[in-house]
């Protein structure tokens, strides 16, 4: 009869149908000379017999005939793990075990007995906190009444829940148990392959506390986070949880290193992004688990222009989803019948509560790190999370309607899912309004009605693949990303029959642009909203440059004849000058072929605008919140200072009126763009100035539209 209890080694030339998903990966890294703890393994041949004696089989069979709900796995469920709990361990599995206990204990140490089921930390579902383990374990009785406690496990309501919404048969699961040599961990923490925000990212996020690792999987603590890019061996601290001198730091630069370097390795074993749990003791780092890192299959992605002003909170973006909805609190993690759309605020955010959201539009926690068990399973479930905030429980209002950008892990004060309020057709402006285009598609409710696009962006079409454009330039992908902006420019302008389309050219700040795929060769600015963006490193990127403007052109060939470019940050008149070569060396005339124009954020260009206007210009464009920002010297994404944030500053009104000045002597059509174009006290200036038009984002447009109403009225 074959050994029910095997060594990880052997278990390193077993099935995962063996020995689970998680003893079958410590047995490959342990193959591959990681530093995994000693351990062996109870097959699932052990599960099998002792199912079947105990009867336990009987009742799990009876699983498939239950519904989806909630209440009907709870008597079933009990009745299994009752069965398991209470029936005793076969003579010879309990002396094959008393074994094992020997031999891993010796020393004195204690014994960590760990759930591996078939279906953890697999491909396709982590099972991420759902299974137990069973720490501190001193004796022989002890770990038998561990092990059982494992197999039942798998049994639990939110195992269940789980298992279903994860598509895995409930009555299939099988359990194998690892037993191993606890480690007393000083420091513990987690290891990811890719940041699970950014998905593609080269970068590996290493999160670390003070002993042991099961606070920081379970959501409990705040952990420091750090970032290593492989490509040069930096090492970032971005986000400590007290704020604290580096002086206290959990981890070195060197241990940093260490830790990203195993990570990659296991990636290199297992051929996928892995999630790596580590810990520290007595001058040595070991790892404890690895498994692959899960993502739901959406590539939304959200790319808003948003003023700093309306950000009402930052954390750790957890899952690279966006969800716009009201905020429910959920007192002390109860489970309650959640509204449609909710976006769920809780203190932390554990597995057990995770497994209950499925449904929730995002979640937001003031702790916790993106490595924890909950944020696995949301990240799964394909649920925008925000983890360590800090204060989203007091700062969020029950009821506030708000949007969740889990890929850069910010909150915004309204609704920005982009599902435009209808508006009466009837009502009329003096001031036109036009609309900022992120997606076509999404834009079709209100073609009709608006008066043209102030900004076709093309961060939808040159960032949705996940890798840095210039990259796929540099790989001979430039023609897959021509061909789409071709495509996005030919089917806004089938929405916007003959009304004025400003396809505005790449401005994404380094930052960003360090979140794909091949970013890590992008500059580390101190504030990217001053650095290297704009026209300015356009015009340093000539092939990217070419290649939008040749997009343009095609769509122009193809019909889009109302499609003008629009040039953002302009820092000085020479930019421009020098962007119309650009565009004669792509085949288009300036002011003949295509409509140009210049976009005004700063108050340099501002002050020589009228320099600009001489060279020929079609429009003016102002981005009111990058102005503001530089203007009034306040970093947008700075939280310690946004709250001075104010579109209808003196300075900035002054600012604006110059540029209305020199667009009206020069006969220029003029509009106001961007986000902060919206404010409440702006408004009434930019019609008193003699604005042509306001260009704002598709969920503003029908207030917009109105509050003008009201202002033009006599």
């Amino acid at each position: 009869m074959a050994a029910a209890v095997i060594t990880l080694e052997q278990a390193a030339h077993s099935a995962a149908a063996v020995v689970g998903g998680k003893a079958a990966n410590l047995a490959r890294l342990t193959a591959e000379g990681l530093p995994v703890p000693p351990a062996q393994v109870l097959t699932t041949e052990a599960f099998d017999t002792f199912m079947a004696t105990s009867g336990a089989d009987v009742l799990v069979n009876r699983l498939r005939t239950l519904s989806r709900e909630r209440d009907s796995f709870d008597a079933p469920t009990e009745r299994i793990r009752s069965a398991i709990i209470g029936h005793p361990l076969s003579a010879a599995l309990a002396e094959e075990l008393a074994a094992a206990f020997l031999l891993l204990s010796a020393g004195g140490h204690t014994i960590v007995v760990r759930s591996s089921a078939t279906v953890e930390d697999t491909a396709s579902s982590s099972f991420a906190g759902m299974l137990s383990s069973v720490p501190g374990v001193s004796s022989a009785e002890e770990m038998y009444a561990a092990v059982k406690r494992c197999w039942a496990s798998a049994f639990s309501v939110r195992a269940m829940l789980y298992a279903r919404e994860r598509g895995v048969d409930p009555a299939a699961v099988r359990v194998a148990v690892l037993l191993q040599r606890q480690i007393l961990s000083e420091r513990s923490g987690l290891a990811f392959g890719r940041d699970p925000a950014r998905r593609e990212a080269d970068v590996v996020i290493v999160e670390a506390i003070q002993g042991s690792g099961e606070d920081i999987v379970s959501g409990e603590v705040t952990p420091e986070r750090y970032e290593f890019r492989p490509a040069d061996g930096h090492v970032t601290m971005v986000a400590h949880p007290d704020g604290v001198s580096a002086v206290r730091r959990k981890l070195e630069e060197r241990e940093v290193a260490l830790l990203a370097g195993w990570t990659r390795r296991a990636e290199e074993v297992f051929g996928a992004a892995q999630d790596i749990e580590w810990a520290y003791a007595n001058g040595e780092f070991y790892l404890l688990q690895s498994r692959p890192l899960i993502f739901y299959d959406s590539g939304d992605m959200l790319f808003p222009e948003i003023a700093e002003h309306t950000v009402l909170l930052r954390g750790i973006g957890a899952s690279p989803a966006v969800g716009s909805g009201e905020v429910v609190h959920l007192a002390g993690n109860q489970v309650q019948i959640l509204p449609p759309g909710a976006v769920v605020v809780v203190r932390r955010l554990t597995n057990d509560l995770a497994v209950h959201l499925r449904d929730a539009t995002a979640v937001v926690a003031d702790e916790g790190g993106a490595t924890s068990h909950g944020a696995n399973i949301l990240r799964e479930f394909g649920v925008a999370c925000v983890l360590s905030t800090g204060s989203a429980t007091s700062v969020l209002r029950e009821g506030e309607r708000v949007t969740v950008d889990g890929y850069r892990g910010a909150v915004f004060l309204g609704d920005l899912s982009l599902r435009p309020e209808e508006i009466d057709a009837e009502v009329s402006t003096r001031t036109k309004v036009f609309v900022s285009v992120l997606v076509p598609e999404q834009a079709k409710h209100v073609a009709a009605q608006a008066d043209g696009v102030s900004s076709l962006r093309n961060d939808y079409f040159l960032l949705q693949s996940g890798v840095h454009p210039a990259k796929m330039v540099r790989t001979g992908r430039g023609r897959a990303l021509e061909d789409a902006l071709m495509a996005g420019v030919l089917e806004t302008s089938r929405l916007f029959v003959d009304k004025p389309i400003w396809y505005k050219t790449l401005d994404a700040p380094t930052d960003e642009f360090r979140r794909l795929e091949g970013g890590n060769e992008e500059p580390q600015e101190r504030n990217p909203l001053l650095g290297w963006r704009g026209l300015g490193r356009e015009l340093e990127e000539p092939d990217l440059f070419g290649l939008e403007l040749r997009a343009v052109r095609r769509a122009l060939e193809a019909g889009a004849d109302s499609v003008s470019v629009k040039l953002p940050f302009v820092r000085f008149p020479e930019e421009y000058e020098r962007a119309k070569q650009f565009v004669l060396r792509a085949g288009m005339r300036p002011h003949d072929d295509v409509g140009l124009g210049v976009s005004v954020e700063t108050p340099g260009i501002a002050a020589r605008l009228r320099d600009v206007c001489e060279l020929g210009v079609d429009f003016v464009s102002v981005g009111v919140s990058d102005l503001v920002m530089c203007v009034l010297a306040i970093d947008r994404e700075s939280e310690r200072v946004a709250q001075l944030f104010r579109p209808a500053h003196p300075a900035v009104l002054e600012v604006l009126a110059r540029i209305a000045d020199v667009s009206r002597e020069y006969g220029v059509f003029l509009c106001a763009c961007g986000e902060s174009a919206h404010d409440e006290e702006l408004l009434p200036e930019l019609v008193a100035l003699g604005y042509d038009a306001v260009g704002v984002s598709l969920p503003y447009f029908a207030p917009v539209k109105r509050r003008l109403a009201e202002i033009e009225r006599p």
